[in-house]
């Protein structure tokens, strides 16, 4: 299979159908790839922070991002990546059954095949999510704290421009006029610091939210697969 083509069956693991088969532990179910909000990506998730419908779509554009990183990485042989695709294609809510039949297939392609391998696996690729996420986070509070360093120095420079011309209001009765314009000029630039930067740090924590959420959904969705392997293969 190539990436490609994993690329596009492997959404299964994380896009799913909300519905779930009775008596059967709920999984994600698959979802055809669209435009559409993604509403509700993974069943029995940990609490997300709550996004709104833009943040779902750059959560969404986040996940897919994952998703190829994880194509992109796949490693060789038949490895967790290839178990879940073709567990997936056995059936959307696998059972033990189906989970013990792939399993059985896959080590007729490979008799050293173990769950022990795919569960290794499996924790590369939640490694390999986590850092990414990671590193991603990391460079947006970087720029965060760049950001509110420049907030600091241009607010206290007006700051003591302010204090320095209030002080000469007092000092020159003279041109008292002029600079109580000017003080109310500086008094308005400060004021307008806070809504300068705020639109840069809503947008900085949106995408931070949506890398948290895309990551911990990703590794759920790992997670959920990891969990049947070692209850049903271990």
């Amino acid at each position: 299979m190539s990436i490609i083509d994993k690329g596009i069956s492997f959404r299964r693991l994380f896009f799913r159908d909300t519905e779930t088969v009775a008596n059967e532990k709920p999984t994600p179910e698959a979802r055809p790839v669209s435009n559409r909000i993604q509403d509700d990506y993974i069943t029995n998730k940990p609490q997300l922070a709550h996004v709104g419908t833009q943040e779902q779509e750059l959560v969404g554009d986040y996940v897919q991002r994952l998703q190829n990183l994880i194509n992109q990485n796949n490693q060789s042989g038949f490895d967790f990546l290839e178990f879940t695709e073709t567990l997936f294609e056995e059936k959307q809510n696998p059972n033990p059954e189906v989970y013990k039949t792939v399993f059985r297939i896959a080590q007729k392609m490979d008799k050293s095949l173990t769950p022990s391998r795919l569960l290794n696996s499996a924790m590369y690729y939640k490694d390999l999510v986590q850092k990414t996420a990671d590193a991603e986070i990391s460079k947006g509070e970087s720029k965060k704290q760049g950001l509110q360093a420049e907030k600091d120095s241009e607010k206290t420079n007006l700051e003591n421009n302010l204090n320095d011309t209030r002080a000469k209001i007092q000092q020159l009765t003279r041109q008292i006029q002029e600079l109580q314009n000017q003080d109310a000029v500086l008094n308005n630039q400060l004021s307008a610091i806070d809504q300068k930067y705020n639109i840069q740090f809503i947008e900085i924590d949106r995408k931070i939210i949506a890398i948290q959420n895309a990551k911990e959904q990703v590794i759920v969705s790992i997670v959920d697969i990891e969990a049947g392997i070692k209850t049903n293969l271990s």
